[in-house]
């Protein structure tokens, strides 16, 4: 940038570029505080629709005064040049943070997308949908606060859409599918686009990559996607089903609202964490090296910053087993070994060729090998045991079983199975959709 100073801001350095503007770090003499510049390219200054595009996310940001949201202070149009003076925000986006720790745990997962889901409610009620929603667009302050960034390609509702119909706007591998088809989108859009940044977040990998000769966007439309709980098994099946609601293909599936979304992040997540959120995002910073202990002592206690659980967690371990817990599995262990001896006495004591439970043959028990589209959670006898896809068969006692196939959005699926000593009886379900 040529001139040193704009508006009263000295600049320090470039801190980013992307494909339309350039952002600068610089000091609002007047206030004496950093502030970050965004400035059109100037090759884009005569395009009057990236103009229009650039002015529009000036105006939609202007509306949106909330906390996790980067606000902006001014806009500023001289000689050709177009510029925002916005917040800076000191810290590390999301993208950078995977580069570095892989996947982030599960409680900081869900702190940082209460935080945009909160931020995400704000807009949406206001009647703007952001359309970019990816971790480079999301950043953690040294803080622990949270901001959403980026609404270049924000629609405005209550301003008319610049989008011309047909054309879809985002980063592909964030997409929602009626935003790859062009169809006009609302919020539950930027819902879907959210499920993938948490799936990546808990995970470590995105739901859809390119591979096996089909695009990431054909992927997003066509196929399904491993569950987060297979990539990474100490996720607690209660954010994968937030991940998976968010991830449904249809709409309708999705949440009815994003303040339902942000409740059911907020339902998990106090449970689990028991003082301030954005401590517990500095907490993790400081356990990866991303803030010295100093810094981090001016937000936390020292006797969080040194909990030895949270830096089990945040180390990527899984929760240590409560007494409780392991008291449990020592009975019920006690319990399985007790019936074991049980049934070989029973068996040892009956002649052989005698039926049992109406005349299934004693002996061996049989398997059972289940398979279902999309997906679907197990219950056998009325006992949940596995949800699909499983590699593994399951062992039953020989005789008739009821087999349950459940998934929220689709039709229950239930068949009496008889299972046969020493074999293993298959089972392939294609799920019915609930009619809308």
């Amino acid at each position: 940038m040529p001139v040193r100073e704009v508006h009263n801001c000295e600049i320090v350095g470039e801190i980013g570029a992307g494909g339309m503007a350039v952002i600068y770090k610089a000091i609002q003499n007047s206030l004496n505080r950093q502030v970050a510049i965004k400035e059109l390219k100037s090759e884009f200054a005569k395009d009057t629709q990236l103009v229009a595009r650039f002015i529009r996310e000036a105006t939609s940001l202007a509306a949106l005064q909330h906390e996790n949201i980067v606000n902006i202070y001014d806009f500023v149009k001289e000689d050709g040049v177009f510029l925002m003076v916005m917040e800076f925000v000191e810290g590390i986006d999301l993208f950078d943070l995977l580069e570095k720790v892989h996947r982030v745990p599960p409680t900081v997962s869900a702190a940082i997308g209460l935080a945009v889901a909160s931020a995400l409610e704000y807009a949406h009620y206001r009647g703007i949908i952001h359309r970019d929603i990816k971790p480079s667009n999301i950043i953690l302050s040294r803080k622990g606060e949270v901001k959403l960034m980026d609404f270049g390609i924000a629609r405005d509702e209550n301003l008319g859409d610049l989008t011309r119909p047909g054309t879809s706007l985002g980063t592909p591998a964030y997409m929602s599918p009626e935003q790859i088809m062009g169809v006009k989108i609302d919020f539950r859009s930027d819902l879907f686009s959210f499920g993938i940044v948490l799936y990546q977040l808990l995970t470590g990998a995105k739901p859809f990559t390119e591979g096996g000769g089909k695009s990431i966007m054909h992927k997003i439309l066509n196929t399904e996607f491993i569950r987060p709980r297979k990539l990474n098994p100490n996720i607690p099946r209660a954010l994968e089903r937030i991940v998976l609601r968010c991830l449904a293909k249809e709409p309708a599936d999705r949440y009815n609202s994003t303040g339902e979304l942000r409740r059911a992040i907020e339902k998990y997540i106090s449970h689990r964490v028991r003082f301030n959120y954005s401590g517990r995002l500095v907490a993790y910073q400081y356990h990866n090296k991303l803030v010295c202990r100093e810094e981090a002592e001016n937000f936390v206690s020292t006797d969080i910053l040194d909990d030895p659980e949270i830096e089990r967690e945040d180390a990527g371990l899984p929760p240590p087993l409560k007494l409780r817990t392991i008291a449990s599995v020592q009975a019920a262990l006690g319990v399985a070994a007790l019936t074991g001896l049980l049934l070989v006495h029973l068996v040892m004591g009956r002649p052989a060729g005698v039926a049992a439970h109406g005349g299934a043959v004693t002996g061996q028990p049989g398997m059972l090998k289940v398979v279902a589209w999309p997906w679907a959670e197990i219950w056998i006898d009325g006992a949940y045991v596995e949800t699909t896809p499983v590699a593994r068969s399951f062992s039953l006692s020989a005789g008739v079983h009821t087999i349950t196939l459940k998934n929220p959005h689709f039709k229950d699926s239930t068949e009496k199975v008889l299972i046969e000593p020493a074999r293993t009886q298959k089972i392939k379900v294609s799920l019915q959709r609930n009619k809308p």
